[in-house]
Formats: C-alpha cells, sequence, structure tokens
C-alpha cells in the first residue's frame, strides 16, 4: 500500500510536469505569434510608407513609419526614414528627436549622424552640427553631404578660413563631376565659397568664383551682390554698382544689395 501511493506521486509529479510544459509551450507559441504578427505590421506599414516618401510625399509617410516603428520600435530603417520625413517637411526637432533615438541602437551609421547634422543646421545649432557632421565624416571621409554640411557650418560660425580648403575642394570635385550632380548643389557650394574668399581678403580669387556662379545662374542675386562687393574691394566703383544695380533689379528689397550701392556711388 505505501508502494502503490509512492508510485502515483511520482506519475502525479509527472504528470504535472509534463502539464506545466505544455502551457509553457503555449504560452510561447503564443508569444512567437504575436512577435510574428506585430513583425508583418510593421513590414507593411513601412513598406507603406516607403512607397510615399519616395514619392516625395513625406508628410504622407510619416504616420506609415510611425505606425511601423509601434508594431516593432526596434525598427531601425523606420525610424531613419520618420527622421528624415520630419526633416523634409520642417520639422526639424522631431527629426532630431529620432535621428537620436535611431543612433542610440546604430552609433556607426553615417547617414544618421549627417542627418542629426542638417537637423541641427536648420535650427542655427551650428556647433552642434558641426559635431555631428564631423562624427559622419569619421566613419565615411567620402561622404560628400557631411562634408558639405561641415563646411557650411564652420561657414555659419564665421571660421573662414577653416572652411575655405574645404568648400575649395567640393566646388572643384563638383565642376568635375557636374554631370552627375544637380547644378544647384555645385553653385550653392561654390557661392559659399566665394564668400568665404571675400571674408578672407581674397578678392580677386572672389571675384573669379561669383563670375563662374553667375554663368551657370545668371538670375542669382546674392552672387550680383557678392561680385558686387568684391568690385567696391577692388576699387572698380563702376562695376560694383551695375552688380548692385543687377541685384536690386532681381530683388528690389535686397537692404544688403541697396547698401552696396550707396557705398559704391560715394
Amino acid at each position: 500500500m505505501i508502494l502503490c501511493k509512492r508510485q502515483v506521486g511520482r506519475w502525479a509529479a509527472v504528470g504535472l510536469a509534463l502539464l506545466l510544459l505544455l502551457v509553457g509551450c503555449s504560452g510561447l507559441r503564443s508569444q512567437v505569434s504575436q512577435q510574428w504578427t506585430h513583425a508583418r505590421q510593421a513590414q507593411r506599414s513601412y513598406h507603406d510608407g516607403l512607397a510615399r516618401y519616395e514619392a516625395k510625399d513625406y508628410q504622407g509617410a510619416i504616420p506609415h513609419f510611425a505606425r511601423a516603428l509601434a508594431s516593432d520600435p526596434a525598427f531601425d530603417d523606420a525610424e531613419a526614414h520618420l527622421a528624415w520625413s520630419y526633416y523634409y517637411v520642417g520639422d526639424y526637432p522631431q527629426a532630431t528627436r529620432h535621428f537620436r533615438q535611431a543612433l542610440a541602437r546604430q552609433p556607426r551609421w553615417e547617414g544618421l549622424h549627417t542627418g542629426l547634422g542638417w537637423s541641427r543646421y536648420r535650427v542655427g545649432r551650428y556647433h552642434l552640427a558641426l559635431e555631428a557632421f564631423q562624427a559622419a565624416l569619421a566613419l565615411d571621409p567620402r561622404y560628400r553631404d557631411a562634408a558639405i554640411g561641415r563646411a557650411y557650418a564652420l561657414f555659419e560660425l564665421g571660421r573662414y578660413a577653416e572652411a575655405l580648403p574645404h568648400l575649395e575642394q567640393l566646388t572643384r570635385e563638383g565642376e568635375r563631376s557636374a554631370f552627375q550632380r544637380a547644378a544647384a548643389d555645385v553653385e550653392e557650394v561654390r557661392s559659399r565659397f566665394a564668400w568665404a574668399l571675400y571674408y578672407t581678403g581674397h578678392y580677386a580669387q572672389a571675384r573669379d568664383e561669383f563670375t563662374k556662379g553667375l554663368r551657370a545662374r545668371p538670375t542669382w542675386y546674392g552672387l550680383h551682390d557678392g561680385l558686387g562687393w568684391t568690385h567696391l574691394k577692388l576699387g572698380d566703383r563702376a562695376q560694383a554698382q551695375a552688380s548692385f544695380q543687377r541685384a536690386l533689379q532681381l530683388k528690389p528689397d535686397f537692404a544688403d544689395a541697396r547698401q552696396g550701392l550707396a557705398q559704391a556711388r560715394r
């Protein structure tokens, strides 16, 4: 009788263990199933957002990327695209937040550092923007977008002598491969290069770069203004007046050109 009780006890223990195992397996299956469902939902939302993003409908892409992250909070591609979408619609604080969240998981993704840099640049936080661009370039020294950002941030900080060699290199690279780059990109860089030359006292070189820029974009009033100031520094008042007048024809309320024209007429 004692032996039977012991056997019953052992079988009861085995049965209980099996029951617990089955319950545990069932719970695990349920958990895996939920994770799989969330992953599929995240992928669907991400691809819906990506279609809008590639069509440049950044505002329309935002809720899809946000839903993808709600289903999978560690979905780094969705986080990155959400950050860039906010950037392109001009919501730079939100872009900054999502770039930083993505970088917390992917600190070696140079594109995220660059996005963070531009988001900070757009709100005038040039020191922080410079740090982000330098972090991107430490990971990929040939990353042009980060190199442009670094040069622009140095320029905005008034560090023209430091910005000058970077802007010159970017300008020359753009000239050599202009067929691969948008003309606006090349001439935006050239404009800052010309102004950096002006601010560091290289007036003849600045005049040449402003002139080159105007050949590509003759209606850019800022280049006419820059050319006017360089002519003024070089002592050619007649040419300076002509440049400032052209700038004012293109933008009648341009205060800097009005100031320059007044000085050229003295």
